[in-house]
């Protein structure tokens, strides 16, 4: 690395690095997806208190039998329902807008035969709640229907208990219960991947157009060939982003080495693999996306100007999180493993393909040639558009003098 590449290397690094932005970025992203990952669960296991309800019934027979399913109800081991005694409808509705009670369950003089009731409260979107509701009372009309066809509702309950089907995650290290918790993590894994490669990138941009517009580039530029100027750039804040990236990646590493005992819950596994496949496409990602914008700073004179050739280069990335439900559902599919090998896809794609389901190791090394081959072309192309751009101010450039300007410069 020459002396003058260096020296902008650190210059783009130190200059980014210091401010309080990157500082609370970095301390910040370890909490929110902490946050991410903790706040669904706690929420769910701490609960809110039990609802205050009461059984409007109808059919003359149910009200008690539906009280105690509902006192006996529990979700996560906690009672969800506090049953008050019973009033005349106009008192219950009077009681719900007043607080004193959070709603009541209305069983109609049919509810055996149709199968229905209804719930009247301020708040009907806690569907935790409802769900545990709507299962109870469910129990106790079934168990009626069967004794009155001469069964025994207990023998018919125990016969028909439904299946708790639970899902153990295998790998090299053995066996874990995965609740959906491997799969959220993937989610957020992809979204602070894609967000990241479109701010670090963006940077970028914005920081050619500011030295551009200021007239800084041409000091610098004076004594430093555009190429460098731009490697310089790009490896510098490259070096910032990924230096965020390996303080994210050691949080996640120890988060997920953690004594159970120490958790609330248990973190799905984070492998070697998936850290090193979290940091690596970061950075090919950046370098793709980078490049692009830095040629996209460079043929502009305006953040304004910009926007009109953003959409190009943030159409892959975009196609990449819209179709991240495919990766999802068949990570091996036809359709995954294409745009795993799409670059400025594949670094969302394959990326979520290992978190999901690993694939070959045949697929990763290709995927990562393929961007690597994608990135020394756009890198070969930004360097001739910046080469002619930094300098050029007033009009702005259309497409086909990009294009010429690659084919000329």
């Amino acid at each position: 690395m020459t002396a003058k590449l260096w020296a902008i290397v650190r210059r783009e690094y130190l200059e980014r690095v210091r401010t309080k932005g990157f500082v609370i970025g970095t301390i910040l992203g370890p909490l929110v997806l902490a946050a991410l990952m903790l706040g669904p669960i706690l929420a769910i296991r701490s609960g809110s208190k039990p609802l205050r309800v009461s059984v409007l019934d109808r059919t003359g027979a149910l009200g008690p039998r539906v009280e105690d399913a509902l006192r006996a109800a529990r979700f996560d081991g906690r009672p969800r329902f506090d049953v008050l005694p019973t009033e005349p409808e106009p008192a219950l509705k009077k009681a719900v807008l007043e607080g004193r009670l959070d709603g009541y369950l209305e069983l109609p003089a049919d509810a055996v035969e149709r199968g229905t009731a209804s719930y009247f409260g301020r708040n009907v979107s806690n569907r935790l709640d409802l769900n545990t509701m709507e299962r109870a009372v469910s129990e106790v009309i079934v168990g009626v229907r069967v004794a009155t066809a001469g069964l025994d509702p207990r023998k018919v309950k125990d016969l028909t208990k439904e299946l708790d089907l639970k899902t153990i995650r295998l790998s090299e290290s053995g066996e874990r219960e995965d609740k959906g918790a491997a799969l959220m993590l993937a989610i957020i894994l992809l979204m602070i991947l894609y967000t990241s490669m479109l701010i670090w990138g963006q940077m970028v941009m914005t920081s050619v157009i500011e030295e551009k517009t200021s007239r800084v580039v041409e000091v610098i530029a004076s004594g430093v060939p555009a190429t460098t100027l731009l490697g310089g750039k790009l490896l510098g804040v490259g070096a910032a982003g990924l230096t965020q990236f390996l303080v994210w990646s050691l949080c996640l590493l120890a988060a997920s080495s953690a004594p159970a005992a120490l958790l609330t819950f248990r973190m799905p596994e984070i492998t070697p693999l998936v850290l090193a496949s979290f940091v690596l496409f970061f950075l090919l990602g950046f370098l793709f996306y980078a490049a692009l914008y830095a040629a996209i700073g460079a043929a502009v004179n305006t953040v304004q100007e910009a926007q009109n050739f953003v959409w190009v280069v943030m159409t892959p990335i975009i196609l990449g999180m819209v179709s991240f439900s495919a990766a999802i559902e068949a990570p091996d599919g036809p359709l995954s493993v294409t745009m795993s090998m799409i670059p400025g896809i594949s670094p969302l794609i394959m990326f979520l393909r290992i978190v999901v389901l690993t694939p070959p190791v045949w697929q990763i090394a290709l995927s990562i040639a393929l961007l690597a081959l994608a990135i020394v072309f756009v890198l070969w192309a930004s360097a001739r558009v910046y080469r002619v751009g930094i300098l050029m101010y007033g009009k702005r450039p259309t497409f086909p003098e990009i294009v010429k300007w690659i084919r000329h410069a």
